[in-house]
């Protein structure tokens, strides 16, 4: 089996990658040709096959999808940059779904689609007293992404090709870096704010098991999260995290009080379909410590974190 993979050099998309090339399955990576992307596609194996490319462009699109026997689109501008180039974002998230879409029409061919949308797609929810659903809440996206997102996902539906869809809860990647933490980003959720946590190797189970059961599953659109012992606060996330670093919580006022496009979700559905459910944000928070050097993670922990730990935070 030949698997394409869309966006296959993002920081989930690589994973995705790894995860299918452990199957022994013929991997196909089409991604924008840069040097982070090359670096994480290095050392991959002969089963991987690299098509550098642009998913704005069709042709390019076109030679990428010859000959595979599944597609896994997870190519996106994501936040901050999909509020910062509202037209990019349209002609990427809706546009590059539009083509293979298409395409795929063209060809007459009959292949497992899944398509990564986002939990965006249902808008702050502040209001919500029970966890959301798909076939219960009604889109309702308040933010660039979240309307491309949608867009793509009626796209799809109203197309007549066989698909998955999938909504993303937020997923954390492991490498964060120090510029992750200076990006502003951290503060744009009310600690307040409910959201439920989802481990990166659990939605890499999800997509694979998604591509190797699609009869089962497909037709659906799906929320992968963490399930009811990963729903929490957002402040929980953030003292896990700042905590597996002996580091506090940041200062209060940092953090914005408009609500997210973030909550809790009903996923019975998902996880009796793809199951998924494995890790939980204490794993996160052990995987991301084991990133660091073992000295540096205790310095941090007894020492740097407990004396100077207030202040690294107001300053981040």
């Amino acid at each position: 089996m030949r698997v394409l993979i869309t966006g296959g050099a993002g920081h989930l998309g690589i994973n995705v990658c790894k995860a299918f090339l452990q199957e022994d399955t013929i991997v196909r990576i089409f991604d924008i040709d840069n040097s982070l992307n090359r670096k994480r596609t290095e050392n991959l194996g002969t089963n991987a096959e690299v098509f550098w490319g642009d998913i704005t462009q069709p042709d390019s699109v076109t030679e990428a999808m010859d000959n595979v026997d599944a597609i896994v689109h997870m190519a996106a501008i994501l936040p901050p940059l999909s509020e910062q180039n509202p037209e990019l974002t349209n002609r990427v998230n809706l546009g590059g779904t539009q083509t293979i879409v298409n395409t795929i029409k063209e060809r007459g061919i009959s292949i497992p689609f899944i398509f990564t949308s986002s939990v965006a797609v249902f808008g702050p929810t502040p209001d919500a007293t029970e966890p959301l659903h798909p076939d219960r809440n009604k889109p309702k996206p308040s933010s660039v992404y979240g309307k491309t997102k949608e867009q793509a996902e009626d796209f799809i539906r109203e197309s007549g090709i066989d698909y998955l869809i999938i909504r993303l809860t937020s997923v954390p990647y492991l490498n964060l870096s120090a510029n992750d933490m200076k990006s502003g980003l951290l503060y744009t959720i009310p600690l307040n704010n409910r959201l439920e946590f989802c481990h990166p190797d659990d939605v890499t189970v999800a997509v694979i098991n998604a591509v190797n059961s699609f009869n089962e599953v497909k037709g659906n659109t799906l929320v992968i999260a963490g399930g009811p012992s990963q729903q929490m606060r957002y402040q929980d996330m953030v003292h896990a995290l700042f905590g597996s670093l002996g580091l506090p919580l940041p200062p209060k006022h940092k953090f914005t009080d408009e609500p997210f496009e973030l909550d809790w979700y009903d996923t019975t559905d998902s996880q009796e379909l793809l199951k998924f459910q494995r890790k939980t944000i204490d794993d996160y928070s052990h995987d991301l410590a084991n990133q660091l050097p073992t000295l540096l993670v205790y310095m941090m922990r007894y020492f740097i974190g407990p004396i100077f730990g207030k202040v690294i935070v107001r300053l981040a």
